[in-house]
């Protein structure tokens, strides 16, 4: 909790996520542009291409994927008289525009019967291409040669069924795998644009090799046991335990490197909270974890500690736990479900996952809003009770050698909009682990040779962040990581697998040091499943949403401004919270689990459409502090676009002060603060600012 906001006799928390409809008034600000990853896009006007067409000057292509484009923002009555032609909406573009699918006439009479309509033009092969395209297949296969592995998007499951019989047509492509919306296809990049060319594919782009957010490093003594080394003590996680909330009732799962021995029978004691095991990702057979990363991370979320007395546990150690194992022991390496329907959709529909976490991704492209982020969005998009994690990455560097970390490296899916995307602060481990200085690891010269950085420990200072842990913002400017936690010197549960490494050195025989951002987002998931029991058990939530308990977190976490470092010309934060570096704060579930009677708590599934609002009402007395935390789940941006929010909603506060407005028309989770403030009514708004794309058409 902010100092401002300390001894305050009330203290109000409103957190509202919101399953969006779309209907009201029309707005006045025009769609002049299509702002896509091909570029910035100026289509000709509707009356002018329907004159073309009337004149004779037809495409002799055959197109059903439409990129419609209106004066102003959506309106309910565009998408109504839309769909009543017979066109299907599939998603949105900025600015003011929708990608519909149907006949070119039922879009030439949708144009006529709605003067908005400002532009229409066939969905073109080169606005579907990733502008990496080109890049070498990271997946280096003996035999491929010159060919590059990419992952489609196509519009739907059965855009995927048709797309599948037409990839014959181009000579060198080879599917390699198909479910729901994504395929795999090895292709001679020289035919990529003829693979752009068929209709039914939204985004093409290189099949990224995923990596695991751990850094690898050699091993060192363990000392003796102070308490930090789970991570837990730092997060406020034994305070929780304290009252009550240790994730008894719910049900989290990991996508990994597999859990142990990958048998319920002869699993580590420390994991016995386990319960089932998927084997995941193409030609993988088996959930156990030879290599080590998935085991440390699964005590993190539910170790109950058994091996040390209680002293090392995961944060939710009364939780069940879902393994999905992704190692592929043919190619050495993770090999992840293309397809997060299945990824997270199979354990969230047969074993009732509501917590999903993931400690890899890919800095192939960072920043980027590509098909695995928009996968991570229509997840809980379609499963708004689910809330999923993903590790930020570790590609923090001081390049530019001014003695802070740079911006901009964040991996993806970790850019997604409605997940929680997580980064590493500083774990207090002062002997034991790793305790060289940044300039001494790997590269360390290179990537942190200016001070303070250069002399800086990895696990000395708990108000700092971890040098490595990727920043944002997003390359469409959006916050992530959404939060912080942990992520440096972290003792966990040990695979009993003889073919797991040691990660960052033996603890003892049952638990290993390890560190990155893959370290900090179990924990965090640890601390999301204990936050939705508390969201049940004591604020009476019966399902709580995804959003919701993002929200929490979010509202909850310490602000760790200005960092390890103070104030001054070395400054690691430059500004407080949200910041492209912390996020929202570290995790802490001491000020979570003791919001008590003083705190609204809102989740709201029936939304606000264009032009409407949502408001509740309180009172302050005099000096008393406020803090609104918005978060709601978007619905799945195109992967074509180069904005990815899709609705906007926007904060107010009004009270006898006056009007204070948070427009952010970038991000789907806001917060404001104000302390002190003059006794009376207080009005908290939720605004519909545009509100193109609803949940199911409406």
């Amino acid at each position: 909790m902010n100092p401002e906001f300390k001894n305050k006799k009330f203290f109000v928390t409103f957190m509202v996520t919101t399953i969006l409809l779309c209907v009201g008034t029309r707005n006045s600000v025009a769609g002049e542009k299509l702002f896509l990853k091909a570029g910035n896009i100026e289509l000709p006007p509707a009356f002018d291409h329907l004159r073309s067409l009337q004149s004779g000057r037809r495409n002799t292509e055959v197109f059903k994927h439409f990129i419609v484009q209106f004066e102003n923002h959506v309106s309910e009555t565009d998408r109504l008289t839309l769909t009543k032609q017979g066109l299907e909406i599939l998603s949105y573009l900025p600015e003011d525009a929708l990608i519909v699918q149907g006949s070119i006439e039922d879009v030439q009479i949708a144009a006529v019967k709605l003067p908005q309509l400002r532009a229409f033009a066939p969905y073109q092969p080169n606005w579907k291409l990733d502008p990496q395209i080109n890049l070498p297949m990271p997946l280096s296969t003996e035999g491929l040669h010159s060919k590059s592995l990419v992952h489609v998007r196509t519009f739907s499951p059965t855009e995927t069924e048709q797309v599948k019989l037409s990839v014959r047509s181009v000579p060198s492509a080879l599917l390699k795998y198909a479910s729901g919306r994504a395929l795999l296809i090895e292709i001679d990049p020289s035919e990529i644009n003829e693979l752009a060319k068929l209709e039914g594919i939204e985004w093409i782009q290189s099949m990224p090799l995923m990596q695991l957010f751990d850094l690898s490093a050699p091993p060192s003594t363990p000392p003796a046991i102070t308490g930090y080394e789970s991570g837990t003590k730092l997060m406020g996680f034994e305070a929780a335990w304290e009252r009550g909330f240790k994730g008894k009732g719910q049900r989290a799962a990991a996508a990994d490197t597999g859990v142990d021995s990958g048998d319920l029978s002869t699993l580590h004691p420390d994991l016995k909270q386990v319960v089932k095991g998927y084997a995941m990702g193409p030609s993988n057979t088996a959930w156990a974890d030879p290599m080590g990363h998935g085991t440390h991370v699964c005590g993190s979320v539910i170790g109950n500690g058994h091996a040390s007395d209680g002293k090392i546990r995961g944060g939710a150690f009364e939780a069940e736990f879902i393994a999905e194992g992704m190692w592929n022991p043919m190619f050495g390496g993770l090999m992840v479900e293309p397809d997060f329907e299945v990824l997270m959709g199979i354990p969230y529909k047969e074993a009732g996952v509501r917590i999903h976490t993931n400690s890899w991704g890919s800095p192939l492209n960072p920043g980027a809003y590509d098909n695995f982020a928009a996968m991570a969005d229509e997840v809980m998009w379609k499963h708004p009770d689910l809330l999923v994690l993903f590790a930020a990455g570790n590609d923090g560097k001081d390049l530019n050698k001014d003695g802070r970390i740079d911006e901009g490296s964040v991996a993806s899916p970790g850019t997604a909009k409605n997940i929680l995307s997580v980064g590493a602060s500083e774990n207090l481990i002062k002997e034991g682990g790793i305790q060289k200085t940044l300039c001494q690891l790997k590269d360390g010269l290179k990537k942190w040779g200016t001070e303070p950085l250069c002399s800086d420990h990895l696990s000395d200072n708990p108000d700092g962040l971890a040098a490595f842990s990727s920043r944002g913002p997003t390359k469409d400017g959006r916050i992530k990581p959404d939060i912080v936690a942990p992520g440096t010197n972290i003792v966990s549960v040990r695979s009993q697998n003889p073919q797991a490494g040691k990660l960052w050195g033996e603890y003892n025989k049952d638990y290993l040091y390890s560190g990155g951002t893959s370290m900090a987002t179990p924990l965090t998931a640890g601390a999301a499943t204990v936050t939705r029991q508390y969201l049940v058990d004591q604020l009476g939530f019966a399902n709580p949403s995804g959003a919701l308990v993002k929200a929490t977190l979010v509202h909850t976490a310490k602000d760790l401004f200005p960092g390890q470092y103070g104030k001054g010309a070395s400054q690691e934060l430059q500004i407080p919270r949200p910041n492209a570096h912390e996020g929202y704060g570290r995790v802490d579930m001491d000020q979570l689990t003791q919001l008590g009677s003083e705190t609204m708590a809102v989740d709201n599934t029936i939304g606000v459409s264009l032009g409407e609002s949502a408001t509740t009402v309180l009172a302050l007395a005099q000096g008393e502090g406020l803090r609104v935390t918005l978060a709601y789940t978007d619905a799945p941006a195109s992967t074509s676009s180069a904005k990815a929010l899709v609705n906007d909603l926007d904060l107010e506060l009004i009270g006898p002060s006056g009007k204070m407005t948070l427009n952010d028309h970038t991000n789907n989770v806001e917060m404001i603060e104000a302390a002190s403030l003059p006794s009376g009514r207080y009005q908290i708004v939720v605004k519909g600012t545009n509100v193109p794309q609803g949940r199911n058409g409406k």
